[in-house]
């Protein structure tokens, strides 16, 4: 019988709702922070969050349900932000002020908002921030754009820059870029993810992630003026 979980949420994130219940002793928004830290950990970041020897195996096999959703789903859909929207309380996200954009509504902003922007200069990004960023919907909703309508050269061309006060909320926006990429076989040209607060100048953000696509390593290498040593 589904847990409550999973008959919540999309049917592609079901699998993954119902091994985040499969935890015994430790409850899904638990295990959700477990799956977090184990994903982080695997990419080689620090530890996050102490993952017991005792759910490793169920953590495993989470991860597995979440890569296999995210190639079967189209590029860059956000299928984490549901899945926490479901496990956090609705006095939590009051707290801090989260209420997750519906990824339909952030496709159509981000297609209301297009513009033109210059070609940057040669060894430059474009730029496109969310100092609030959730799970990252609008960011993902405008790699998604960019990858349909314009091919994945264009997203290359872009500096993607995150930062939530929430350390779930940064980690989730992290892992959907960083895995969309990887399972999707394209490339961002940065993605900086930090946690912390964005409205106040003494806070100091941690950061999460900062990802560099090996095309634009290339390219700012190749970039490098070469020193001739005088004889």
């Amino acid at each position: 019988m589904a847990s409550k979980l999973a008959r919540a949420v999309p049917p592609t994130i079901k699998p993954l709702a119902e091994a985040l219940c499969d935890g015994h002793r430790y409850p899904p928004a638990e295990m959700f922070r477990f799956f977090l830290g184990a994903v982080m950990e695997l990419w080689g970041f620090q530890p996050w969050y102490p993952i017991p020897d005792d759910v490793r195996g169920k953590i495993g096999r989470a991860i597995t349900l979440y890569d296999q959703a995210v190639a079967n789903e189209e590029p860059f859909k956000d299928i984490l932000g549901p899945l926490y929207e479901e496990l956090a309380s609705h006095g939590g996200k009051q707290l801090l002020g989260q209420f997750f954009t519906p990824w339909s509504l952030a496709c159509m902003m981000v297609r209301m908002s297009d513009s033109d922007i210059d070609a940057p200069r040669a060894g430059d990004l474009k730029a496109y921030s969310d100092p609030a960023c959730g799970s990252g919907v609008m960011l993902l909703a405008k790699a998604n754009y960019l990858l349909e309508t314009k091919g994945p050269g264009e997203l290359q061309q872009w500096l993607f820059h995150a930062c939530d006060i929430d350390g779930i909320c940064a980690r989730m926006v992290a892992i959907q870029l960083a895995a969309n990429c990887a399972i999707h076989r394209v490339e961002i040209g940065e993605i900086i993810v930090l946690q912390g607060d964005t409205l106040s100048a003494s806070d100091t953000k941690q950061q999460v992630l900062r990802a560099t696509s090996p095309t634009l390593m290339r390219s700012r290498q190749n970039s490098i003026p070469k020193l001739e040593v005088a004889s």
